[in-house]
């Protein structure tokens, strides 16, 4: 099958998005998984808000290296090879303004063995609502790590019984990061131009896909600058099982994942502190909460052709669970981290047939 340039439409917020990476060494920690014994370090990309006073850029989804290896990989599940080469995003090639740095910060953390790349469309459409989202790539955890310098970094072999140990170092992981935001030097290193002391992490939302969602809770354990948070259908892990976290949270699992079927939300809802939603979103599988369905359908493939495909994302239309998705988590945003009423959320959440209320 020919696979055809496709560009990802531009979000339909009401802001532009300036997009950027950057590598982040954390000096103070050794990286667990590392088998040779070095100091963490992790990739970060920032969505900004902007007004654009310049024409809108087409960028590479992924980079090179990532792009061939995801080519390759998915290629096995019935995706023509050269799609994720074939991909753009329109983002705005100038760095925003000083004033626009005031946007509250967000961090995403994605799925075990997942590329924060992923989840890029998604996260540029959280942004141009007005918050500065940054996704977050943990190495050896990530299936395929491609640093600006070339370097690759492949997941290691992390077991079930290391698991805990994954999610905490990915809390640990985003405290860095927030730290490193809260720098002149550490944010300017993905917002040239920003603000003298750097951004505000004095107050901070978390979301995450998976493992990510599991790393969520676990930071909000950890470290009292994230106020929210949201796990995208993700078993819960460690501490915050018994002694669960501050609020807001929100869980939202794919069809049949609920405190029902997975008993580490069961347990983790019981102990929740604070203000909390349970929502399922029907004809989904776990990879529905990813870009994915959205890149499928901009490709013209039919996802009931590719079975491999279809059990990793579903049934519902690409286009309508990138909506539900995006639009879930800026409601969820704006109530938990801009103290909206809960009004604007019900709202978005009723408007979706897909989308149920499990507790509250």
């Amino acid at each position: 099958m020919f696979v055809t340039a496709v560009v990802v439409p531009a979000p339909t917020g009401p802001y532009d998005v300036f997009y950027n990476t950057a590598k982040m060494i954390d000096n103070t920690r050794l990286d667990p998984f590392d088998p040779k014994h070095g100091k963490r370090a992790v990739m970060t990309s920032i969505f900004a808000p902007t007004d654009c006073r310049v024409d809108l850029k087409e960028i590479d989804y992924l980079p090179a290296a990532t792009a061939q290896y995801y080519s390759n990989l998915y290629s096995t599940y019935g995706l023509p090879n050269g799609s994720f080469q074939s991909i753009y995003l329109q983002t705005c090639p100038e760095p925003p303004k000083e004033h626009h740095n005031q946007f509250p910060v967000v961090v995403f953390s994605p799925a075990l063995g997942t590329t924060r790349l992923f989840y890029s469309a998604i996260a540029q459409s959280v942004a141009s609502a007005g918050y500065i989202v940054v996704s977050v790539d943990h190495p050896f955890d990530t299936e395929f790590l491609e640093f600006p310098d070339g370097t690759i970094v492949t997941a290691a072999n992390i077991s079930d019984e290391q698991i805990p140990l994954d999610v905490d170092t990915r809390a640990r992981d985003i405290m860095f990061v927030l730290n490193q935001l809260s720098t002149k030097t550490g944010a300017a290193a993905l917002l040239p131009g920003g603000r003298p002391g750097g951004l505000d992490t004095r107050r901070v939302a978390m979301y995450g896909h998976s493992l990510g969602g599991a790393a969520t809770a676990a930071a909000m354990h950890l470290d009292r600058r994230i106020v929210t948070g949201a796990n995208l259908d993700g078993s819960m892990f460690g501490p915050v099982l018994q002694k669960g976290v501050r609020g807001p949270f929100l869980l939202f699992g794919h069809e049949n994942k609920t405190q029902a079927t997975d008993s580490s939300w069961a347990e983790f809802w019981s102990n929740l502190q604070g203000w909390k939603l349970e929502l399922e979103l029907s004809q989904s599988q776990h990879y529905a909460f990813s870009d994915l369905p959205l890149l499928v359908k901009l490709l013209g493939l039919p996802v009931q052709k590719f079975p491999a495909a279809q059990a990793m994302l579903g049934t519902l239309n690409g286009f309508r669970a990138f909506e539900i998705i995006h639009r879930t988590v800026v409601a969820f945003l704006d109530f938990g981290l801009r103290r909206t009423s809960a009004g604007p959320l019900q709202g978005v959440v009723s408007q979706y047939s897909e989308v149920s209320v499990v507790a509250a």
